[in-house]
């Protein structure tokens, strides 16, 4: 990963008025579907298959069942992971016995953060944060303006009168 500070996200540009008078790319409000969603890998659990149709669903339109498959499969069998040791700890609670008879964190905690970190690079190598999907050049977060709402409004009403 280069070094350095990562890119703005355009819309955040925008909100400020694109102090860098850089061109900014038409902001883009829907992502289309264009292949269906693979089968998910017997390797997973049921938080792991919930999380394989729910990333695969957002990401449709960039994601490539032939690059990204194994990515999101390790993505995926990680969120089993993550339930699976969050509820040891349930169980066992947040503070154990140490080895010398003394009260200590539970040791699956550091390694819940760990896991935790490496999940939030793969879903940024997968543009499922704002900056990645901006850099991709794919979701721009556009906010309703009080007008757009307005108009919205008076058409779901409209709607509902006839």
């Amino acid at each position: 990963m280069p070094a350095g500070r990562p890119p703005t996200p355009t819309e955040r540009k925008r909100r400020t008025g694109n102090p860098g008078k850089r061109n900014l790319p038409e902001p883009v409000v829907h992502l289309a579907a264009v292949a269906d969603i693979p089968a998910p890998p017997d390797t997973l659990g049921e938080t792991g298959e919930r999380a394989w149709g729910r990333l695969w669903t957002a990401g449709q339109a960039w994601l490539s069942p032939a690059t990204d498959l194994d990515l999101l499969t390790r993505l995926c069998e990680a969120h089993d992971e993550r339930e699976a040791m969050r509820d040891q700890v349930a169980q066992d609670g947040y503070m154990v016995t140490g080895s010398m008879g003394q009260m200590r964190a539970h040791p699956l905690l550091s390694e819940i953060r760990a896991l935790e970190s490496q999940m939030t690079k793969w879903e940024s190598l997968c543009g499922f944060t704002p900056t990645d999907r901006a850099r991709l050049g794919y979701a721009e977060v556009k906010r309703a303006s009080k007008l757009e709402e307005l108009v919205a409004r008076r058409q779901a009403r409209i709607q509902g009168a006839q």
